[in-house]
């Protein structure tokens, strides 16, 4: 997700914060402060009372992350690979790369979030039963992390896709079907119905008075209406390109460049006169690397005659390449995951083409314009 910063890494799972997510903890910070507290405990100075707020809200979205982990590791378990986990103004999301393939990896994937949560508040509601009598601040903060904690739980076992609950329905039914698309056009139906419900509820909260509250479920609404659109159109491009091999689409008339030419030949001869943006750079008919404006960018102006090619080039040991018997959904995925723009299509040592984005989606548009579904 863009615009984020990163914390660390758990588990080998890198974890960044979005800066909607700041937006929100000053929100619930503020709810909880200025509203929730005062109204069960009184009697707290002001700087309790935000004090409290702010590590009830901090706490909160570690509870989020611990959803998210469990997400995470699940899916590390089965074999699918996670990048990274964000929190957002939504909560958070796991970046689990690539979709399971089984329903049973699905439904384990999608219900271990929503159990997490109920196990985190099963077990503060616990310790808001013992701590009854104890300090006023920290029975607070737990007794409010079991409640949001089963709430979260609740909400997400709805089953109206994009939640886990609209997932683990997927799973059920993709079992059921045979058909993992079925499933999600179902799932994703149901998850739009859902959607415009909350929304059709915001709007009565808007009209009797709660306009905050009216528009945050509007807000939410609309979110989880696009997330489920979205959701099953990918999964639609994905069936669309399923076999398709790379070398239908990949440009096979293409420049390379020597790694020994200087930064300004490179320009002069390629990048300028054909407004090329990468390049392949090959020695005795062999890639041995991709130069691409990018790097070009890096150099000073007055070093253009001193460096060459060779030097700011990404090699091709580090490259992540295609080969022509890839399908479309692999290039697709690699260029996603790599957050590349292109991909160098190379057989048996030797660059014969190039994959972009442009490729995949005018691809796409010709198939759409001739109504070809499969």
């Amino acid at each position: 997700m863009q615009s984020s910063f990163r914390l660390g890494n758990i588990f080998g799972i890198d974890i960044g914060i979005h800066y909607t997510w700041l937006f929100v903890f000053a929100l619930v910070t503020w709810s909880l402060a200025a509203l929730v507290f005062p109204q069960t405990f009184q009697g707290w100075s002001t700087a309790a009372y935000w004090t409290v707020g702010a590590i009830a809200a901090l706490l909160l979205f570690v509870s989020v992350l611990v959803h998210e982990l469990a997400h995470s590791l699940v899916a590390k378990r089965e074999g699918l690979p996670v990048a990274s986990i964000t929190l957002f103004i939504f909560g958070g999301v796991s970046n689990i790369q690539k979709e399971a393939t089984r329903p049973r990896d699905e439904f384990l994937m999608a219900f271990v979030g929503p159990l997490s949560s109920l196990v985190i508040g099963v077990v503060m509601t616990i310790l808001a039963l013992l701590l009854s009598n104890a300090n006023q601040q920290v029975f607070a903060i737990v007794s409010y992390l079991a409640g949001i904690n089963i709430l979260l739980a609740a909400f997400n076992l709805v089953p109206a896709f994009p939640l886990d609950g609209g997932r683990v329905l997927r799973a059920i039914l993709w079992w059921w079907t045979g058909s993992m698309m079925r499933a999600t056009r179902i799932a994703s139906i149901a998850g739009q119905v859902f959607a415009y419900l909350i929304i059709f509820i915001g709007l009565l909260f808007v009209f009797r008075g709660d306009i905050i509250g009216g528009l945050w479920l509007v807000f939410i609404g609309w979110f989880l209406n696009n997330a489920a659109e979205s959701s099953y159109k990918q999964l639609a491009t994905q069936q669309l390109l399923r076999g398709i091999p790379v070398r239908n689409i990949m440009t096979k008339d293409l420049q390379t460049t020597s790694p020994d030419i200087t930064v300004r030949e490179l320009i002069e001869r390629y990048i300028l006169p054909g407004s090329i943006r990468a390049l392949p750079v090959v020695r005795d008919s062999r890639m041995v690397g991709l130069v691409t404006l990018s790097d070009v960018q890096h150099v000073p102006q007055e070093e253009w005659d001193n460096v060459r090619v060779e030097e700011i080039m990404t090699p091709r040991e580090k490259l992540h390449v295609l080969t022509p018997r890839d399908d479309i959904n692999m290039a697709l995925e690699s260029l996603g995951e790599q957050d590349l723009n292109q991909l160098p299509v190379v057989d048996d040592g030797r660059v014969i083409g190039m994959v972009t984005r442009g490729h995949i989606i005018r691809f796409m548009q010709v198939r759409e314009e001739l109504g070809v579904r499969k």
